[in-house]
């Protein structure tokens, strides 16, 4: 196998609506951004994940007024009211989720890495280990659950150099 320093890396920086994947260049020394992701849904007000263009919340059914024709339904069937039951920003962190670890699967089928740092904090950083494969699993080197995420590029180099030194 070979040592930390030859092996291509890739270093996922994310928080739950935001996300930068850089390559590690030269052991630790640079680091080469990749690209940038951003889940806007994630910093929605839940109200606003809930309601149609018109400011309506959903009711399960299509004709919109939460009756089932024919009856029988049930209380709750298509209730204006009802509560979900997820709650919609955590729907949409696991959509994020989903779109990263798509990602890193991706790079891992094209040998664009052998091992992976992932940056998060600590609920989303669990979010993503519970979605990526079980390859992609295998490759994970490091997990640091913080959030560096909205650091500006020279304060994030330092603070992966601190890390990959460590």
């Amino acid at each position: 196998m070979a040592n930390k320093a030859a092996r291509k890396t890739w270093i996922l920086v994310a928080d739950a609506s935001r996300a930068h994947l850089y390559r590690e260049e030269s052991a630790g020394s640079s680091f080469a951004l990749i690209d940038s992701f951003s889940h806007e849904e994630s910093r929605a007000r839940v109200r606003d994940l809930m309601a149609d263009a018109h400011g309506r919340k959903p009711n399960g059914t299509p004709g919109g007024n939460g009756n089932i024709s024919g009856g029988g339904g049930g209380p709750y069937l298509g209730r204006p009211g009802a509560a979900p039951d997820t709650d919609p920003k955590e729907v949409e962190k696991q959509k994020f989720a989903q779109e990263l670890a798509e990602t890193l699967e991706k790079g891992l089928n094209e040998h664009a890495y052998e091992s992976l740092v992932i940056i998060a904090p600590p609920h989303f950083l669990g979010l993503l280990r519970g979605t990526v494969s079980k390859q992609v699993s295998n490759h994970i080197e490091t997990t640091v659950d913080k959030d560096l995420s909205g650091l500006d590029a020279p304060r994030l180099t330092e603070r992966l150099r601190e890390l990959r030194a460590g």
